[in-house]
């Protein structure tokens, strides 16, 4: 009986001995085939996997695999065969190196799971292939699977205490073409990763929301009309927070319009991050750096109106609580006119806070009219449509804490000289100057500014210097300009905009003419301007309740005269009323020599004006009122133009001296003149207010239709 037991002994050594040996020389066979038949089986026979080598430590659970390929030659030849109506996707995956330790491999060779301490995997280089209609489409549970699926085969679970991934390439192409989403340099570390037999979506997901830690040196997107680039990106689940070095896109012409650096987003709600794609978050920080936007007509209502549009479609919502942008420049190109040169704006800075916490996605513009914050730039400049202007807008700071902005200056300057301008004319047009210095608003309505594009303020503050020039040796226009008093154009401005009170501190306006006898210009000018305009408004709610623009101001004529004047604008009338008034101080008339002389062709030789009066009212065709002029000991002298030089008229001077009356009052009577002046339409509203005064200042000083 022992013997027998010996021999029985000897047989199960024998065979011990026999399977380990046969085990040690087609160990990595069988491990092979089972992976492979796993593959296989679990993929319909599609897609087959092989490697070159490995390594496999069945007492340790360890194993290394080296230059894995799992492909599908079938599916591959028949996705070149696809339409463009059908729908295919091809899974090519190489890895250079898999490495596991503590795997469970009896599980792994009977293809029921795969449990591991931890997988390291080296080098992959995925390339996801669509065909079929191109067309948006969004991330869902079933794209998610259909990887793992692939991956998996027929196994019940996979499970890992820790994934590591490095040196990872992610590619989504088209059958043809390069890849328009590539991910570039991977980097991934994935805690307690478990996926069972149910498929669960809400079960894998919810790894990178919690426990997953990605880098990738490089992603890029092309879609079609724009590409761009994302540097450096890493999303930290268990940090709650995503760093970004550099954000870069550009347009079909390989131009950049989107050049953002060291962006950071704190706090992250990684649940919404992953699973709705909302960007919801405590703070967003950014060094700033480049963006362009595309101005564009909308034609809507009836009503062309400026809008500005991005050239992006990745971040449609968001909702952040904090936002800091660092110096930034933006470039806004006119759609209409693509190749005309941008409104360039520099050193844009942007912090946001107390935004509020909403529960609902909102568009950005809705985020920035709830919260407080603070925009500064160091302003820009862009040429007027005819190319005649430039405008610029100096350093300003807006705070929608305080409803406050400040802003350093506003200019329109013209870019030509008045000889050219006159010379590029047809008809006789005015030449603007213009400059507005510290400019304050205070009480601006913000959030009606942004959702609304309704512009309304309570105070603003401004110094004006105001010029223009005319050229009356060129041909008179004899277009109608009926319609076009202040008040009538401040309702055609096409943008709502209300304004409660301006104040004008030390503002300068002049005048300056080139005369169509004399060929020579003088200059009617006005400084020291100080004043309020009231009620400046355009917004149909608001007039309703005040109907009156009202101007209350005081001033320096020619530098030698107090002037005060008030003016009576109503903004719903049809028929261009108005009620001006004004009172002029004394001052020496040969001081206006610097006018009458170029313009009127009369110089006063001696003379003292005591005061000036006016009262006028009256509507697009017509004028009203009377003016008084108090003087005494004038004298003047008729000029005519003898070639080049203007000479003194001798005996028409004699004549007109004789005819003038030399002051008023005289002999105890004040003589006043009433005026009732007919409008050329073909003129100007300040033409007809200077016209109007002008005349009753003649017939004052010669004596006729007067009113004692």
């Amino acid at each position: 009986m022992k013997k027998y037991i010996k021999i029985i002994l000897v047989v199960i050594v024998l065979a011990l001995a026999g399977g380990w040996i046969y085990w040690e020389q087609h160990k990595k066979r069988v491990i092979k085939d089972s992976i492979e038949n796993a593959i296989s089986k679990g993929t319909d026979s599609l897609y087959f996997i092989h490697y070159d080598s490995s390594f496999i430590d069945e007492v340790n659970g360890n194993a290394t695999f080296y230059n894995i390929d799992l492909q599908s030659k079938s599916l591959q030849k028949q996705l070149l065969l696809y339409d463009t109506a059908s729908a295919a996707t091809v899974y090519n995956i190489h890895i250079d190196i898999v490495s596991i330790k503590g795997a469970d491999i009896p599980a792994l060779l009977s293809n029921t799971a795969v449990e591991a301490r931890s997988i390291q995997i080296i080098h992959p280089v995925v390339y996801i292939i669509s065909s079929g209609k191109r067309k948006k489409e969004t991330f869902s549970e079933n794209d998610s699977l259909a990887i793992y699926e692939k991956l998996l085969g027929k196994f019940n679970s996979i499970h890992a205490g820790e994934i590591i991934i490095e040196k990872g390439n992610l590619n989504f192409i088209n059958k043809t073409g390069e890849p328009h989403t590539a991910l570039r340099d991977i980097s991934i570390d994935l805690k307690n990763f478990r996926i069972d037999k149910t498929r669960n979506y809400q079960n894998i997901i919810s790894y990178f929301i919690k426990d997953v830690v990605a880098k990738v040196k490089e992603i890029y997107l092309r879609g079609d009309s724009n590409q761009a680039i994302f540097t450096d990106v890493e999303y930290n689940a268990p940090g709650k927070f995503i760093k970004l070095k550099k954000f870069q896109q550009k347009n079909n012409q390989q131009e950049i319009v989107f050049d953002i650096n060291n962006t950071s987003i704190n706090n992250l709600s990684t649940d919404a991050f992953i699973q709705d794609q909302l960007l919801k978050a405590e703070e967003l920080t950014s060094d700033g750096g480049l963006l362009t936007f595309y101005r564009k007509k909308n034609n809507n209502d009836d009503q062309d109106k400026d809008e500005i549009e991005i050239d992006n479609n990745y971040f449609d919502e968001a909702l952040l609580n904090k936002v800091n942008i660092g110096n930034t420049r933006i470039l806004i190109y006119n759609k209409a006119n693509p190749t005309d040169a941008p409104i360039a704006i520099s050193n844009v800075r942007f912090r946001a806070t107390d935004i509020q916490k909403l529960y609902s996605g909102t568009s950005i513009r809705n985020m920035v009219s709830r919260s407080s914050w603070a925009l500064s730039a160091d302003g820009f400049s862009f040429l007027s449509e005819n190319k005649r202007y430039k405008m610029t807008v100096g350093a300003f700071d807006i705070n929608n804490v305080n409803s406050t902005m400040h802003i350093n200056s506003f200019s329109v300057t013209p870019q030509l000289s008045e000889e050219a301008f006159s010379k590029s004319l047809r008809y006789q047009e005015d030449l603007y100057d213009l400059n507005f210095t510290n400019i304050e608003l205070t009480g601006i309505d913000t959030k009606r500014l942004i959702t609304e594009k309704r512009f309304e303020v309570e105070t603003a503050t401004v110094q004006p210097s105001i010029k223009a020039f005319n050229d009356r040796t060129v041909a008179f226009n004899p277009a109608s300009k009926v319609g076009k008093y202040p008040q009538q154009l401040l309702q055609k401005i096409k943008f709502p905009v209300s304004i409660k009170k301006i104040i004008i501190k030390n503002g300068y306006v002049a005048y300056k003419e080139r005369g169509a006898v004399s060929g020579e210009t003088g200059v009617v000018f006005f400084k020291k301007i100080n004043g309020t305009i009231s009620n400046v408004t355009n917004i149909k709610d608001v007039i309703n309740k005040n109907n009156m623009l009202v101007l209350n101001a005081r001033s320096m004529f020619m530098g030698v005269s107090d002037l005060q004047t008030s003016w009576n604008l109503p903004l719903n009338t049809t028929n261009g009323s108005f009620h001006v008034s004004g009172v002029a101080g004394g001052f020496n008339a040969v001081s206006l020599n610097a006018i009458s002389e170029p313009l009127g062709m009369i110089s006063i030789r001696k003379g003292n004006i005591r005061k000036v009066t006016f009262d006028l009212t009256g509507t697009d065709l017509i004028a009203k009122g009377y003016s008084t002029l108090l003087y005494d000991n004038l004298k003047i002298d008729l000029l005519k133009k003898d070639s080049a030089d203007t000479k003194k008229k001798g005996f028409m001077s004699f004549v007109a001296n004789v005819l003038v009356k030399d002051k008023n009052p005289q002999n105890g009577q004040v003589r006043r003149n009433d005026i009732e002046k007919e409008r050329d339409i073909s003129k100007s509203f300040f033409y007809l207010l200077w016209k109007s005064i002008f005349t009753a200042a003649k017939k004052t000083v010669t004596g006729k239709n007067t009113n004692q």
